[in-house]
């Protein structure tokens, strides 16, 4: 019996082994600039560390990232990317309503908690000499669009009932959602993190936000027939 080769796969060009060195190089960056977020905070970020950890000179890291703030804008976008995903996942695995609100806060939650550091770029502007790029702009503007639809199809189908504006209650939303999260990042030095303490706050959240916006039922006609 004789054995089955496999096809070698075609070397690549210089151009493609170019281009893979540089992705890979941009994400050696990525990576050393979220380390060097997580130990001294967002608004510490500085090149020349990040240039030292990736073994670049700071001349040749400006060849990827030409200022910090080019560098806060890509890491903004991933975070921007992060977050989307894991609001859809809430629209998208749960139905319309309550049930959705109650995972769109919990998928929030988790993620901000694996990912502080883009939490607090993306959500909390802890730069305040940092102007985002129109891109940018546009991607958060993408988060708040996907909060307000969910907030309008749960008001269509008559599962919560407001008595706001459709952006008044998106934003309460989000009010609250931030501090939940707020919560949970800010005590992490004295809460062990296998605890359920903020977790479990999700559905007490959404039981006093559900009971306050139950749509309330009409009056009935003089004749009794609604």
């Amino acid at each position: 019996m004789s054995a089955t080769v496999g096809t070698a796969s075609p070397p690549l060009s210089p151009q493609e082994r170019r281009q893979r060195n540089r992705r890979e190089m941009v994400e050696a960056i990525l990576d050393a600039a979220r380390a060097v977020m997580r130990e001294h905070g967002v608004a510490a970020l500085n090149l020349n560390e990040v240039a030292r950890r990736v073994r670049l000179r700071p001349q040749s890291l400006a060849e990827y990232f030409p200022s910090k703030a080019a560098l806060y804008d890509e890491l903004f976008m991933r975070a921007s990317v992060l977050f989307r995903e894991g609001d859809e996942r809430a629209y998208e695995d749960h139905p319309p309503g309550w049930p959705q609100v109650e995972a769109w806060f919990a998928n929030r939650i988790a993620l901000a908690d694996a990912n502080p550091d883009l939490h607090h770029l993306c959500l909390d502007s802890p730069v305040p000499d940092y102007v985002p790029t129109e891109r940018v702009v546009e991607a958060t503007q993408e988060l708040l669009a996907g909060a307000r639809r969910m907030v309008a199809e749960a008001i269509a189908i008559g599962a919560m009932a407001p008595r706001m504006p459709e952006e008044r209650a998106t934003d309460l939303l989000l009010a609250v959602r931030h501090g939940l999260v707020a919560e949970r990042l800010g005590k992490r030095r004295v809460v062990p993190p296998e605890s359920d303490r903020f977790d479990a706050l999700v559905p007490d959240a959404v039981h006093l936000l559900r009971a306050a916006w139950t749509p309330v039922a009409p009056p009935p006609t003089e004749g009794g027939t609604p």
